[in-house]
């Protein structure tokens, strides 16, 4: 008799605590929900003292990347606003850690062309295609980044010294539909070259891994964050390489964080 209830009691702790975990997991679900679009409320100022690698701002806008996650977050007062897919470096062209501002964004963007991409993408199709390959895509050849840069003719370049790395060219993409900044650019003074960009190519977002690019950030909807950091619409454009100064400068941290830094972000709303 007393081995039943030595029986009953310890089944009854059992269910007791099964019904308690479940409580408490239902609890951690509801205060930790799974990564996604999420827009927030709500800021525990300990979740913003607990990502040390962010360092999370309580006030103010603050654009925050995690590129272990392949997502970008923008953050107002400690709180999550909203936040977009993005797609970051690849393996051996891993998008760097860093801490930035955006001062502008710039509306109708040139691509400029990365001196390697030059040798190894832009040259090679030229000496396979001829120069048709740089008309139906928009590119020309150019005398140097400035503004008033001089369009050269590409028949006057040794593609296969450029190919061979024994010359270096200057190519940019003309703004366009096909342009593979999109209609937006987000620049990074101290980012060497790393800045947020739209692109044309949107179907890439759907894809879990999205680690594609050469180390720039590509934005799932540019205009939107194009939007929240102006605080109101772009300007329509009508001209290449527009810069719109933004109310204020918005810092800008690039990271990769851990899971559990990952579900705290989370939490914040």
């Amino acid at each position: 008799m007393a081995a039943t209830k030595n029986h009953s009691r310890r089944y009854v702790i059992a269910v007791t605590a099964c019904l308690t975990l479940a409580a408490s997991a239902y609890g951690l679900a509801r205060f930790f929900p799974a990564l996604g679009p999420i827009a927030g409320t709500i800021a525990p100022q300990m979740y913003v003292d607990s990502l040390p690698t962010a360092q999370i701002p309580t006030q103010g806008r603050y654009v925050l990347v995690d590129a272990a996650s392949a997502r970008l977050y923008m953050i107002e007062d400690g709180r999550v606003r909203d936040s977009m897919r993005v797609i970051v470096g690849k393996p051996e062209t891993p998008t760097p850690t860093l801490k930035d501002v955006i001062n502008y964004e710039t509306l109708n963007p040139y691509w400029h062309v990365t001196p390697d991409l030059g040798r190894s993408l832009i040259a090679p199709n030229v000496l396979k295609q001829g120069t048709a390959y740089l008309t139906t895509r928009g590119y020309e050849v150019v005398t140097g980044w400035e503004p008033d840069a001089k369009v050269v003719p590409p028949d006057s370049v040794d593609w296969q010294a450029v190919a061979d790395g024994k010359a270096q060219i200057y190519v940019r993409q003309r703004p366009g539909p096909a342009n593979s900044l999109g209609q937006f650019k987000f620049d990074l003074p101290n980012g060497d070259g790393i800045y947020l960009h739209d692109t044309p190519k949107k179907e890439l977002f759907a894809l879990e891994e999205r680690n594609l690019s050469h180390g720039c950030v590509r934005l799932e909807d540019a205009p939107r964050l194009a939007r929240w950091l102006l605080g109101k619409d772009p300007p329509a454009a009508s001209a290449p390489e527009e810069n719109v100064l933004l109310p204020r400068p918005v810092p800008i941290t690039i990271s990769y964080l851990d899971a559990r830094a990952q579900m705290q972000l989370a939490a914040l709303r």
